[in-house]
């Protein structure tokens, strides 16, 4: 069976670019929930409206309501799904495990899938997924094509991204933008700072002849790939973009199309790709490129295409030799080393210095342009006129449509015009209200009724086939017959658009917790480890209770949903996620660090309101924050193209990533070489123990980086003097 082609809508205009393209469903977001918070969105009517147009193509509509949730809008979201819910919403992509939780008890019909937001690699998390009502899972970009395939075998519909921008970050476990400018990428407000430039420091000294974006990906392209995809059963292949171009979605979803039936993507058709939008491409992680093959470290914006080099400046008066056409209102930046300028081709010169709009590759042009460029500069064309037009011109002109098949009859004078249509699912019946009559003249033959029934030019469906069965000599006014047309066109509308909404049901979901008081040390090496009375949590440390990394299922802590008791890092910010995670068997739960104190004591008297006890949370008092975990490592791409197995230079030297605004971050890679960057000023939460410890909460956690062992017993023991542990 072939996947579906899954395309991003930001605007009315991307909307209409997908249904031309021909996608098979569509995603967007509404102004609240979403993890585009800056994408044009769509309000509940306008959805419903887009969802019914959608479902006459048998295009499906999935929402996207993947941001974290606090206590005081968990009801108001699940307002807006049971909204969605009745609309005939296909899916909704969910990020928050208390929303998924919630709509799994109460609308269990409402299909659910999980967002890349949750940072899935793993069959066992998927299993645990199915366990609130996930259908589908949207896996993370991490994932390797072994990985996607291990994760397909378990039955669930897997959506894998095809095109478009990376993360760097695993999607979920990014808090650098909350942090450090206070807007959250999980609450889709990311300030991007993986696309800002850095210097990197080793021991101190700032490392010469290093690119600036360290952690800025290429943009993903697996459209020549999609067969390897398709083998491995992946039910939905995914193009980022909500905020990009018209044009980017139609072309992305054309090209998509032509892959998927096996049609040759050309190389014009690769440059309009390349035009619309890209930092270079990258076929990511799914095919284990890595260091130089996944990074685009000399600039994080748009590169669009090389069209040509400047040979002369004189002034304004720039002089260029293409090597690809150039068109007036044109777009182009010139480039060189760490410095580019922009402007758009107003003027185009020929060699003869008269005005042309257009000029073909390897000839010779001058153009007005911006201040600075040099000669030797590079011209890379950033925005193609001649394809937005292209692509408008064909959105004003499509109109798409399904397949019907009809069948017309009549017995003869005295009965009606009988017609049945069917769209492959459903059929309907209608006759006219005007009976046949004798034909005095010119009988309505099926020629002369065909050409009424296929008068569907602006509606939501064409006739493939019209089967007739009319007696001869009868006669139907063309009234009638646009009437019958237009009646029975309405009629299979109405059953095409019909379903069943099952009736809410009530939330009961009751538990009972076997708690015990801990505080728990989370540490990176074995001679930080100290008091006998804290639970050492660590990945390698010989002693310490096994801390699971992301991709791993099995520890006393995961960090993800595997075995174990206790679950850290899953973005708990409301008391129905606490209840998710119980449901699913964990007995101790690790809480949002996105969380105000405020919003942390809201959560937990929500839920003891709710379920009449303590919540079994683990918050966090101390800890230098991890802002990122990634799978790309920029020391060991620098120093050996990423290549490198295990090289622990990151523990054997201090490396330390300087922004343009003096703030430096760590680095430091984890036991299985996955970097992590943290932040070096330390978050104390001491204050907040009286309100935790009055509303009965009495498990810790301190997390520790680069701490001495003194450093840690002292906290430690501040901390145990302050619960009044022995």
């Amino acid at each position: 069976m072939q996947p579906e082609i899954l395309a991003p809508v930001g605007s009315r205009e991307s909307l209409e670019a997908a249904f031309a393209a021909g996608a098979n469903a569509l995603y967007f977001g509404l102004p609240q929930f979403g993890a585009r918070a800056y994408a044009n969105r769509f309000t509940l009517e306008e959805t419903k409206e887009i969802i019914e147009r959608a479902h006459l193509m048998n295009v499906k509509v999935y929402i996207t309501m993947n941001t974290i949730l606090f206590e005081d809008e968990i009801e108001e979201a699940y307002e807006q799904a049971k909204a969605l819910y009745e609309m005939n919403v296909d899916a909704l992509i969910i990020q928050d495990l208390g929303l998924l939780h919630l709509l799994h008890h109460r609308l269990p019909a409402l299909e659910l899938h999980a967002s890349t937001q949750l940072s899935v690699s793993t069959p066992e998390q998927i299993e645990q997924l199915k366990k609130l009502g996930v259908s589908r899972v949207v896996l993370a970009r991490e994932c390797t094509i072994e990985q996607i395939k291990a994760c397909v075998q378990t039955g669930i519909e897997i959506e894998v991204f095809i095109h478009g921008a990376l993360c760097i970050s695993y999607s979920g476990q990014c808090q650098f933008s909350a942090l450090e400018y206070g807007r959250s990428g999980n609450r889709g407000q990311c300030a991007q700072p993986c696309r800002m430039s850095y210097t990197l420091l080793e021991d101190g000294k700032e490392k010469k002849n290093v690119p600036s974006f360290l952690i800025s990906p290429k943009d993903l392209s697996l459209i020549h790939d999609l067969e390897a995809l398709q083998k491995i059963g992946v039910a939905s292949l995914k193009i980022e973009g909500r905020m990009k171009s018209p044009e980017y979605v139609y072309e992305t979803v054309k090209a998509t199309k032509k892959a998927l039936e096996h049609e040759t993507i050309t190389k014009e058709d690769d440059q309009k790709l390349e035009v619309t939008f890209n930092r270079t491409f990258t076929k990511g992680h799914a095919f284990h490129q890595t260091g130089k093959e996944l990074m685009e470290m000399q600039a994080s914006n748009h590169h669009g295409i090389k069209v040509g080099t400047v040979i002369a400046v004189k002034g304004k008066k720039i002089t260029i030799r293409l090597i690809e056409d150039l068109h007036q209102n044109d777009g182009i930046r010139f480039e060189k080393e760490n410095w580019s300028e922009g402007c758009h081709v107003n003027y185009i010169y020929n060699k003869q210095g008269k005005l042309v709009n257009s000029a073909l590759k390897n000839q010779t042009i001058t153009i007005d342009g911006p201040l600075h460029v040099k000669v030797g500069n590079h011209v890379k064309k950033t925005v193609d006129a001649n394809l937005q037009d292209e692509v408008k011109s064909i959105l004003k002109s499509y109109h798409r449509q399904i397949e019907i098949v009809g069948k017309v009859s009549c017995q003869g004078v005295g009965h009606p015009l009988v017609l049945e249509l069917s769209d492959g699912k459903h059929t309907v019946r209608v006759q006219s209200q005007e009976m046949a009559q004798l034909a005095k003249s010119k009988a309505s033959d099926p020629q002369t009724i065909e050409k009424q029934m296929r008068k569907t030019n602006t509606s939501w469906a064409r006739f493939s086939r019209i089967e007739y069965d009319v007696a001869d000599d009868v006669f139907f006014s063309l009234k009638a017959m646009n009437a019958l047309r237009k009646e029975g066109l309405d009629a299979l509308k109405e059953a095409h658009l019909r379903f069943t909404i099952e009736k809410e049901r009530p939330y009961t979901y009751s538990f009972t917790i076997q708690d015990a008081p801990m505080i728990f040390a989370q540490i990176e090496e074995e001679h930080q480890k100290g008091k006998e009375d804290v639970v050492w949590i660590a990945e390698h440390v010989s002693g310490a209770k096994k801390l699971a990394r992301i991709t791993e299922d099995e520890g006393f802590v995961v960090r993800h949903l595997g075995k174990g008791p206790i679950i850290f890092n899953m973005n708990v910010s409301n008391s129905y996620a606490i209840a998710a995670l119980i449901e699913l068997g964990y007995e101790k739960i690790g809480v949002s660090d996105e969380l105000s104190k405020e919003q942390l004591l809201e959560m937990i008297d929500g839920f003891r309101a709710r379920y009449h006890q303590i919540p079994p949370i683990v918050p966090c008092l101390y800890q230098k924050r991890r802002l990122m975990l990634m799978k790309h490592c920029p020391i060991n791409t620098l120093l050996s193209d990423g290549k490198r197995i295990g090289c622990r230079l990151c523990h054997e030297h201090n490396y330390l990533l300087k922004g343009k605004d003096r703030r430096t971050y760590s680095l430091l890679g984890d036991s299985a070489c996955n970097m992590r960057i943290f932040s070096r000023e330390v978050e104390d939460r001491f204050d907040w123990l009286p309100s935790l410890r009055k509303r009965g909460i009495d498990s810790y956690l301190c997390i520790f980086v680069d701490e001495s062992k003194k450093t840690i017993d002292s906290i430690l023991r501040r901390l145990s003097d302050e619960i009044g542990l022995e």
